[in-house]
C-alpha cells in the first residue's frame, strides 16, 4: 500500500460544488472516464456499465442505494499509472482553473456522490487489479492510497471498475435508475449513436442498454428473451398514450449496432408491431445483417428469434390496451373538468346578465380546470328578454356528468339523466361524441351542448317546442364562451 499527498487543502469541496452542479453531472465525471478508456483501448466492442446497489428492506424491495460502480473494458491503469494519476490531480493551479470551468479534476467529484471511491484497474487481461483509493474525509488533508491488492474490488480482466462506496443519504434519491438513464442517454448522446461503445445500467433485476434517443410513454416491458443456441435478445417497449407517427422499434445487433426498424422484416409487418403507440428497441447479438446492412440474415439464429417474439405479441397487444385506455380516462377527466368550469362561468355570467358584453375569446382561453365529479348547478330557464337582467339567485339541481358506456336499449342514445343518481350520462360509445373527442375543444363543446339539453329537459320535458327554442338561447348566449 502506497500512501500519496494530493494538494487539496480545505477548500476542496467548495471547489468541486463549482465544478458539478448536481449528482448525476458529478458522476458524469466517472462515466467520462470509462468513455475516454474505451476510447484509447481500440477495440471494437467497448462497453460501459453503471451497477446501482442497494440495501435491503427484509421485503424483497429495494432499500436505500448503498454503491454505484461503473466498469468498463478499456485500456486500464497499472500501478505507476494510478500513481501518476494522482499526482496530477487537485494541485493549486487546477484548483483555480476549476472554479473557471475548466473540470481538471473530475475524478474528486465522487466526493458529490459517495464517502469513498476505490477505482480497481488492470492494462493487461488475467493480472491482478490494482485499487487506487480516495476518501471523502481524507480530501481536506490532502490523502490517498494505491493498494496493489485490494481484496474487496480484485479482478483481472483487462480495464476499470470504479466503486463508489457510502452513497450520500442526501442525495440518493436523485440517482434513481431512471433518472441516471435519461441524463447519460442525453450526455452521451453522439458517442452512443456512432457506436463507439455501449452503456448498459442495473439495479441487479434488469441489464437496461442506455440510448441516445429518449423513449417516450410508459415502460411496459424490459425483459431478456432465452433462445438457447441463438444466444439471448433484449426486448424493452414503451406504450404512447395516443398514435403517434414516428413510433418506432429500433433492432440492434453485435456491439449495440442498429440493424433496421423491426417492421422493415417482412416477419414484423403484422400487429401489434406495427402499432403507432408502440416505440422501443430490441437487441439481439447472434443476428447477422445482410451485405447491404439493411436488413437480418435468414439463418436458424432468426427463426428462432422471430418464434419467441411471437410468443410476446398477445401480451403486448393487452398492455396496448391497458395503457391507452388508462390515458383516454384521465384525458377525459381533464375534458370533464373543463366542461365543468365553463357551464360554472356561464351560470355566473348568465345571472349578472353580462353574457352579451363578453367579446370572443381565442380558442382555448375559456377553458380551466375544477376538481373532478364538482356538481353543476343548473339554471330554471326564463324568456330570453328577463335572461339579459340582473336577477334573484338560480335554483339549483347539482347534477354530476359522467362518461359512461350504455345498456343495448340505450345505445343511440347521446345522453340521459339518471334521477337516482342525479346525473348526467353521456354516451361515451356514441359515434358523434367519438368524433368529438378527438380535439379536446370540440368534445368541451359537445359536453356543454348535452348539458343544456339535458338541464332544459328537467324544465321542458313535454314542450318539445321550448326545449328546441331554449336550447337556441341557451348556446347563442353561451357563444363567447364556446369560441
Amino acid at each position: 500500500m502506497t500512501r500519496v499527498r494530493l494538494h487539496t487543502g480545505p477548500g476542496v469541496f467548495a471547489v468541486l460544488a463549482n465544478v458539478c452542479r448536481n449528482p448525476q453531472e458529478a458522476l458524469k465525471q466517472l462515466v467520462e472516464n470509462a468513455a475516454d478508456a474505451s476510447e484509447q483501448a481500440r477495440i471494437e466492442e467497448g462497453s460501459i456499465t453503471i451497477n446501482l446497489q442497494y440495501g435491503s428492506t427484509g421485503n424483497g424491495q429495494h432499500g436505500s442505494l448503498q454503491r454505484i460502480a461503473v466498469q468498463d473494458n478499456g485500456a486500464g491503469m497499472t500501478t505507476a499509472k494510478m500513481r501518476q494519476v494522482l499526482h496530477r490531480i487537485g494541485d493549486s493551479e487546477k484548483l483555480n482553473l476549476a472554479l473557471r470551468g475548466e473540470q481538471g479534476i473530475g475524478l474528486l467529484a465522487f466526493a458529490l456522490i459517495a464517502q469513498e471511491l476505490h477505482l480497481a484497474s488492470t492494462a493487461e487481461e488475467g493480472v491482478p487489479s490494482s485499487c487506487l483509493v480516495l476518501k471523502r474525509a481524507w480530501l481536506k488533508r490532502g490523502h490517498a492510497e494505491v493498494i496493489e491488492r485490494c481484496p474487496a474490488h480484485e479482478h483481472s480482466h483487462r480495464g476499470t471498475i470504479a466503486c463508489l462506496e457510502g452513497i450520500l443519504p442526501e442525495i440518493a434519491t436523485q440517482l434513481s435508475k431512471e433518472r441516471i438513464k435519461d441524463y447519460l442517454g442525453q450526455q452521451f448522446a453522439s458517442d452512443l449513436r456512432s457506436n463507439l461503445y455501449t452503456m448498459f445500467i442495473t439495479d441487479g433485476r434488469e441489464l437496461e442498454q442506455i440510448h441516445s434517443h429518449r423513449f417516450r410513454g410508459v415502460k411496459v416491458m424490459a425483459t431478456h428473451l432465452p433462445s438457447g443456441r441463438a444466444g439471448s435478445a433484449f426486448v424493452e417497449l414503451y406504450v404512447l398514450p395516443w398514435e403517434m407517427p414516428d413510433a418506432a422499434i429500433g433492432l440492434y445487433g453485435r456491439g449495440g449496432t442498429r440493424i433496421c426498424l423491426l417492421t422493415d422484416l417482412a416477419d414484423f409487418k403484422v400487429l401489434p408491431w406495427t402499432d403507432l403507440r408502440l416505440e422501443g428497441y430490441i437487441r439481439c447479438d447472434r443476428l447477422k445483417r445482410t451485405a447491404d446492412k439493411t436488413a437480418v440474415v435468414q439463418d436458424q439464429v432468426y427463426s428462432v428469434f422471430v418464434a419467441e417474439l411471437r410468443k410476446l405479441e398477445a401480451r403486448i397487444q393487452q398492455l396496448i390496451g391497458e395503457v391507452s385506455t388508462q390515458s383516454q380516462e384521465r384525458r377525459f377527466n381533464i375534458i370533464l373538468n373543463r366542461a365543468g368550469r365553463l357551464i360554472d362561468k356561464f351560470l355566473r355570467y348568465r345571472e349578472k346578465g353580462i353574457l352579451l358584453s363578453l367579446p370572443l375569446v381565442a380558442a382555448g382561453q375559456a377553458h380551466g380546470e375544477v376538481i373532478p365529479g364538482r356538481p353543476f348547478a343548473v339554471t330554471r330557464p326564463a324568456d330570453v328578454a328577463v335572461r339579459l337582467k340582473e336577477r334573484a339567485p338560480v335554483v339549483t339541481r347539482a347534477p354530476f356528468i359522467r362518461l359512461t358506456s350504455p345498456s343495448q336499449e340505450r345505445a343511440t342514445f347521446r345522453s340521459w339523466y339518471d334521477p337516482n343518481q342525479a346525473v348526467i350520462c353521456i354516451n361515451r360509445e356514441h359515434a358523434e361524441f367519438l368524433l368529438s373527442q378527438r380535439e379536446d375543444r370540440r368534445c368541451v363543446r359537445y359536453l356543454f351542448t348535452v348539458w343544456a339539453k339535458e338541464s332544459l329537459l328537467q324544465e321542458y320535458g313535454s314542450q318539445a317546442e321550448k326545449v328546441a327554442d331554449e336550447m337556441v338561447g341557451v348556446l347563442a348566449e353561451a357563444e363567447p364562451l364556446l369560441w
